[in-house]
């Protein structure tokens, strides 16, 4: 693993930046995957770290990576990531977050090929699979996600007003981009940089490159390791936070009243428990699992209904389900 070069040499190709805030012993799996990477090109790597106490950043300055230390209450998602951009020197800058680990050696490699191969490629991002710890629910929901499948994916409209005539979920769907694993272009970045917003900067990103007629990329061959345990609270939360985006964004509503509500949770469990019900790959405990897929649907279809009604909640609760998310 590179650190960042001296003044007066040649910049590397790559720059990894790499947001902290105690990342914990799993950290140490990150860094040795990245200095497993096989690739011909030269790397360095940047940790932005927001006041970590458990040695991340001792632990990453040994390993050879450059840390740059920011307070605790600076920290953002998009502003942060916009600090590692400009603190670093690579033509292409990848993020990836601290409890994420690539899968192999072709991690890094795979999302600059795109980018190298395409002037007009934006970003890449890549892959996310479950740990193999993970419980039933956390599997099948991230195997459910964008970030799941196993087809290379181009995401571009030849102009802008082409974009705007799509509908609202086509013109979410163009937009994804995901920046627990991702390499962006610096030269786009300059022109466009993140937002300073504490959730969905990589979304809103992928927005603005596509309306301005660049390309984003899945690239599925780039694979990392990243699941968390939530619970219900969470889900309720994230499904706020993110209502709220998806509306600002693409004047989509998912739940737009009570009725769909009642609809999309009865849908929503549905759909879940028969995936549930096949990743178990057994016929016992139905129950057990139409329960689960019924808890998470009531909270991610109330999240989205409460996004709606934002304007109408008293302030203390709508700062209660924006927090932690």
């Amino acid at each position: 693993m590179s650190a960042v070069p001296v003044p007066g040499s040649s910049p590397p190709k790559v720059s990894v930046v790499i947001p902290t805030l105690n990342a914990g012993p799993g950290f140490r799996d990150l860094l040795d995957k990245l200095s497993a990477q096989e690739m011909s090109f030269g790397y360095e790597v940047l940790v932005v770290d927001s006041g970590s106490t458990d040695g991340t950043a001792e632990l990453a300055r040994r390993r050879g990576a450059a840390v740059h230390t920011i307070p605790r209450a600076e920290f953002g998602h998009g502003a942060t990531r916009n600090l590692g951009v400009s603190l670093s020197r690579g033509e292409y800058v990848v993020f990836i977050v601290q409890d994420a680990v690539p899968l192999d050696g072709q991690w890094l490699a795979a999302m600059v090929e795109n980018l190298e191969r395409d002037d007009l490629v934006a970003g890449v991002y890549g892959r996310q699979s479950p740990r193999p710890e993970s419980t039933l629910l956390t599997r099948v929901l991230v195997n459910g996600w964008p970030t799941a499948g196993l087809e290379r994916r181009e995401q571009c409209v030849e102009a802008p007003a082409l974009y705007r005539a799509l509908t609202p979920a086509e013109r979410r769907s163009l937009a994804t981009f995901d920046n627990v694993s991702s390499c962006v272009r610096r030269s786009v970045w300059e022109s466009i940089p993140f937002e300073p917003t504490g959730f969905g900067e990589d979304v809103r990103w992928g927005k603005r490159v596509v309306e301005t007629g660049y390309k984003l990329v899945y690239e599925p061959r780039s694979a990392v390791l990243h699941s968390h345990e939530r619970g219900t609270l969470y889900d309720l939360r994230r499904h706020y936070v993110e209502g709220q985006l998806l509306l600002e964004l693409f004047g989509l509503a998912p739940t737009p009243n009570l009725a769909l509500w009642l609809l999309n949770v009865l849908r929503s469990t549905m759909h879940l428990y028969l995936r549930l019900r096949r990743d178990a790959k057994a016929t016992g405990g139905e129950l057990r699992l139409a329960l689960l897929a019924a808890k998470h649907a009531v909270c991610s279809q109330t999240g989205f209904y409460l996004a709606l009604k934002k304007r109408r909640l008293p302030a203390r609760l709508d700062l209660s389900l924006r927090r932690g998310v």
